[in-house]
């Protein structure tokens, strides 16, 4: 069975920066006892130890996704937990065209405690597919060009569909 799957998510931003940093605090707490002496009873420690790790884990594995069946020709926006993928399968609509078009804009996050506070300027590749409508029926983004041009000429081939990828792309 030939598949696409888009995994929206980033592992060092937003809510799974918290469950990274849980899985530290986890292994950290697991490993305290082994460094320090006992200030609190071993129960406790490994409840909090092993609380936080599996709390950080499901953060960690939940994301959300796109995934294309190309021999059914059905597609579903899915919720990922812990490696299961809830969502509802639609049928695909007929795709004409597969474009790759370049997005640049200047990024600012919010000073949060936790992430630190950059600005600058992020290009981004916006990997859309376009049926007979004026707008695109499904979109995907990139930040590498050449993993962008790569998934689109595989959706191209696999959907029999036109691909356009500007130059300056």
């Amino acid at each position: 069975m030939k598949r696409f799957n888009f995994k929206r998510r980033k592992l060092f931003a937003g809510p799974h920066l918290l469950g990274s940093l849980l899985i530290v605090a986890g292994l950290v707490a697991l490993a305290g006892p082994l460094v320090m002496e006992e200030q609190a009873s071993l129960e406790k420690v490994y409840g909090v130890g092993v609380g936080a790790l599996l709390l950080g884990l499901i953060i960690v594995t939940t994301y959300k996704g796109t995934l294309i069946d190309f021999t059914k020709k059905k597609w579903k926006s899915y919720v990922a937990i812990c490696g299961v993928k809830i969502g509802e399968w639609a049928i695909l609509p007929a795709i004409w065209s597969v474009k790759v078009s370049p997005s640049s804009f200047r990024q600012t996050n919010t000073p949060n405690g936790i992430s630190p506070t950059l600005t600058g300027s992020v290009t981004e590749f916006v990997l859309a597919l376009w049926g007979k409508e004026s707008t695109p029926l499904l979109s995907f983004v990139y930040t590498n060009r050449t993993r962008a041009v790569k998934q689109a000429k595989r959706l191209a081939y696999n959907l029999g569909a036109e691909l356009e990828i500007p130059e300056r792309a």
